[in-house]
């Protein structure tokens, strides 16, 4: 993969991140599906993921995930070890390959084309900023970053669907601050998910395909 931000990290730790993400999203969806269909098990199943998130975050320290109940669901945050969005900015988001604009109120703003404008729009950065990147493998794609006021760390606003491919902006994103510091390999996640097994599905399809979106390495 032709990626200049995750260049120096070994494809082998990058291979077992993801690996260990898309479990803890799998599960943390289905948390949340149980949650929005008040199941008796539910809590048994927060107790084990709660838990599991423990130990992501005791094995990945340069980025936080974060179980948060709302009203009519919850949600999954991930959290990356920067004290600021403009640093988040200038120390990884910038490196990525493809970056076409940003914004500290919108997307688009300044566009890379005009350097200059691009320059003085990223140096307002303060609280949130909108960036667009754009590559043959995934198109034009956005990134969201906030400035977590309680964790004093920036938060990355995700979509399942773009976190979990690994050409995108997000995905490299999260893997890089998860591996640009040293991991504890002796904790093994995806192990340990596959554990949490879930007893309501619609349908047997529905289950197959579940897992072999969230498992690249699953086979019939």
């Amino acid at each position: 993969m032709n990626n200049t931000l995750l260049a120096s990290i070994n494809k082998k730790a990058i291979n077992e991140f993801r690996k260990d993400l898309l479990q803890m999203l799998r599960i943390g969806k289905e948390i949340d599906r149980y949650y929005a269909g008040s199941h008796s098990d539910l809590n048994t199943y927060m107790k084990k993921f709660i838990s599991l998130i423990d130990a992501f975050n005791k094995k990945y320290k340069n980025i936080k995930m974060k179980l948060v109940k709302r009203t009519s669901e919850i949600d999954l945050k991930i959290i990356l070890n920067e004290k600021s969005v403009r640093d988040c900015f200038e120390n990884a988001a910038s490196k990525i390959i493809g970056l076409q604009s940003l914004g500290v109120s919108k997307f688009g703003t300044a566009t890379v084309s005009d350097p200059e404008a691009f320059s003085k729009e990223a140096e307002k950065t303060k609280n949130k900023l909108y960036i667009t990147y754009y590559s043959p493998q995934t198109g034009t794609t956005n990134v969201f970053l906030q400035y977590d006021k309680k964790e004093k760390k920036v938060l990355l606003v995700y979509s399942l669907e773009e976190i979990e491919n690994e050409p995108s902006p997000e995905f490299q994103l999260t893997a890089y601050y998860a591996l640009n510091q040293p991991y504890n390999k002796k904790i093994n996640l995806h192990d340990e998910g596959a554990t949490l097994g879930f007893s309501s599905w619609q349908t047997h399809i529905e289950k197959a395909a579940y897992f072999r979106k969230f498992d690249p390495h699953m086979t019939e």
